[in-house]
């Protein structure tokens, strides 16, 4: 079996976490806690996993990861970074929902990432705002 390249979009308290293939961003993938318990991971991290089809759940979740390989982090050509910057790219703004939706991935993922690229510098400015919720 070939390692693929993930990206870690959710992680849940009991442990087990969900992913998405690098090449294919629809391609869903569970993660059971036994296969992170050795190394936690975090949303937005990009590792590779040995994925074979779900056939406990797979019409919840396609894939299921049955183990993480070294968790490496994977070359430098962030397909991620680019595809939210190519999406902020028109008017240098959007909020992490807007991208989030546009990419069809998790507020969660998103928020991660853009954090990551304002650490490294790749952008300039991120504004964070606490919205109340609204009464209905």
């Amino acid at each position: 079996m070939e390692p693929t390249d993930i990206i870690i979009t959710n992680v849940l308290p009991t442990g087990s976490s969900f992913a998405v293939m690098v090449d294919d961003m629809t391609q869903n993938i569970f993660i059971p806690s036994k296969s992170t318990a050795q190394r936690p991971v975090r949303p937005g991290e990009r590792l590779q996993a040995i994925v074979v089809p779900n056939m406990t759940h797979g019409h919840k979740t396609r894939w299921l990861a049955v183990s993480i390989l070294d968790a490496a982090p994977l070359p430098q050509d962030d397909a991620l970074a680019e595809m939210i910057l190519d999406t902020i790219a028109f008017d240098g703004r959007g909020t992490v929902e807007e991208i989030a939706t546009a990419l069809n991935m998790s507020d969660a993922v998103i928020s991660a990432k853009l954090s990551e690229l304002a650490a490294s510098g790749q952008l300039v400015r991120l504004t964070c705002f606490d919205f109340p919720e609204e009464d209905e």
